[in-house]
């Protein structure tokens, strides 16, 4: 039998590390290190990370978080956090997998030296901390808001 909620744990986990795998590879990139083959090997792994990230998320979305959902949106003081917090989690994260998913073939197709291919690869890296900062904030604010919405309906709220 599965442990319960190990899938969060997965997804957290690979969201983070393609976080900081995003973060070296901006860091190579606005060094002009000329390592192709580095940089190649992190734009997968960051790809990959980011699709571990996402695949994990489905049961957690589909079983787990149910419960959760009716209890922040039941409350006035909890309801923003999933119909606003949870709606632009979304997107970002959605726009964060084509663009960690276009890392690699940019790697693989561009010369990360060069000023205009340089540029690209910058602003998509940057984006993608960005967004994984937006995305971790919003995070919180949910798990919070899951907390706060059980403990008012625990206090007979």
């Amino acid at each position: 039998m599965p442990v319960p909620g190990l899938e969060a744990g997965v997804h957290v986990f690979s969201a983070l590390l393609s976080a900081l795998t995003a973060v070296a590879i901006l860091v190579l990139v606005y060094k002009r290190v000329d390592d192709r083959s580095l940089l190649r090997v992190l734009g997968i792994a960051l790809a990959l990370l980011v699709w571990i990230a996402w695949i994990s998320s489905a049961p957690i979305y589909i079983y787990e978080y149910a419960s959760d959902k009716n209890m922040i949106v039941s409350f006035d003081e909890t309801k923003t956090a999933h119909k606003f917090g949870m709606e632009v989690k979304e997107h970002i994260f959605y726009t964060g997998l084509i663009l960690a998913t276009l890392v690699p073939i940019a790697l693989y197709s561009v010369d990360p030296v060069s000023d205009a291919s340089r540029r690209i690869l910058l602003w998509i890296l940057i984006s993608l901390v960005i967004g994984f900062i937006i995305m971790d904030a919003l995070g919180s604010w949910i798990a919070t808001a899951a907390k706060q919405a059980w403990a008012i309906k625990a206090g007979g709220g």
